[in-house]
């Protein structure tokens, strides 16, 4: 009995390996991987294999492939789509669809990916607008009792929504600080910012702002910020993103002693990100906002006008302590030209303490 069975055993043998969706992958220095084609992002093809999960191989470095079992969305360097079965023959890519073969340069395929990723790609381009965002938050607090009575709170927030066309940029931070047994604050104040990017190009985009803050130890009622500018995307890497931006604005500031400035401004900043690890990640923005008129000052007799500007300086370091929780640094430092009688040009605040993540940042 078993005799006779055995060719059919052999013969089901070879149809479920047949139908086994797993594909071969040659590479140029002859190596061979047998896995499942997952996608190709123009640099990267990544298979997924039973032995060591998902690999990924430099596009460069592959021979040829075929994914005979299996249909993928191929888009090319027009972004025309293209679906079938795919396999490389020399320089060229073949997609078989229903309609017959069609054959393009590997040169000018763009991306590869399967239907269901294709699908959530699509999406992504066009998410809702309370979709897609990534971002946390922080929170320090000190408590003083005994000889000293202070209390100090500092909370901070930050939100980004990106897309393949656009970016909203949320940001806010506050401090306040009391010593109780003076009755005396010593620290109170807010600032906040809402910036949209819309890319013009790979490298360049185009920016608007809106930001305001408060400071009372400044004197400061208000300052409110709208402007607009060029932005370019110097560094774009996994580990490190550099973008400079320029631009113009308008600054109304109202101050405790009745000064009221109306200023046009310039601007010109830079914006850092560089990550140590998967875990820990090093962030600084520069701002420089010189004025393009002068406020309400007169000067005396053998003075000059003075120029009037505003530098904004922040760095931080963010380590994540699990897949939400964060310890965080944080170093800001305000500096004014022309501040009002009786304050300081430096305004400076050290800040530490534990914040948390929430969604998933754009690639």
């Amino acid at each position: 009995m078993l005799k006779r069975s055995a060719p059919f055993v052999f013969a089901f043998l070879v149809v479920a390996v047949s139908a086994s969706p797993a594909e071969q992958v040659a590479l140029k220095n002859g190596d061979r991987l047998t896995g499942t084609v997952v996608s190709m992002d123009g640099k990267k093809l990544v298979i997924k294999t039973t032995y060591a999960g998902e690999v990924s191989i430099d596009w460069a470095e592959v021979n040829r492939f075929s994914s005979d079992n299996q249909r993928l969305v191929v888009t090319k360097s027009d972004q025309q789509l293209v679906t079938g079965t795919v396999a490389t023959e020399g320089a060229n890519l073949l997609v078989t669809t229903p309609q017959g073969v069609q054959t393009m340069p590997r040169t000018e395929v763009a991306a590869i990916r399967s239907p269901a990723d294709q699908r959530a790609y699509d999406e992504s381009l066009h998410p809702g607008m309370l979709e897609g965002w990534a971002g946390g938050g922080n929170f320090g607090f000190a408590l003083a009792r005994g000889n000293s009575q202070t209390t100090n709170v500092a909370l901070g927030f930050n939100a980004e929504r990106k897309t393949a066309k656009d970016a909203w940029i949320v940001n806010a931070a506050s401090l306040y600080s009391q010593d109780n047994k003076l009755n005396t604050t010593t620290a109170n104040s807010f600032l906040g910012l809402i910036r949209y990017d819309r890319n013009i190009s790979k490298r360049w985009f185009g920016y608007g702002v809106f930001s305001g803050m408060y400071d009372e130890l400044q004197q400061l009622n208000y300052r409110f910020m709208p402007g607009a500018g060029l932005g370019f995307h110097a560094i774009a890497t996994d580990t490190t993103t550099l973008d400079l931006l320029g631009g113009f604005g308008y600054t109304r500031e109202s101050y405790y002693n009745n000064t009221i400035n109306n200023l046009a401004t310039a601007t010109l900043g830079d914006e850092f990100v560089y990550k140590f690890t998967k875990t820990t990640t090093f962030t600084q923005n520069l701002y420089y906002l010189p004025s393009l008129n002068q406020p309400n000052y007169v000067p005396g007799p053998g003075q000059s006008h003075p120029s009037n500007y505003r530098v904004n300086f922040t760095a931080g370091i963010a380590s994540k302590l699990n897949g939400w929780l964060t310890a965080n640094l944080s170093f800001l430092d305000q500096y004014v030209s022309q501040p009002v009688p009786g304050n300081k040009k430096n305004n400076v605040v050290l800040t530490t303490g534990l914040g948390f993540t929430f969604g998933k940042p754009a690639k």
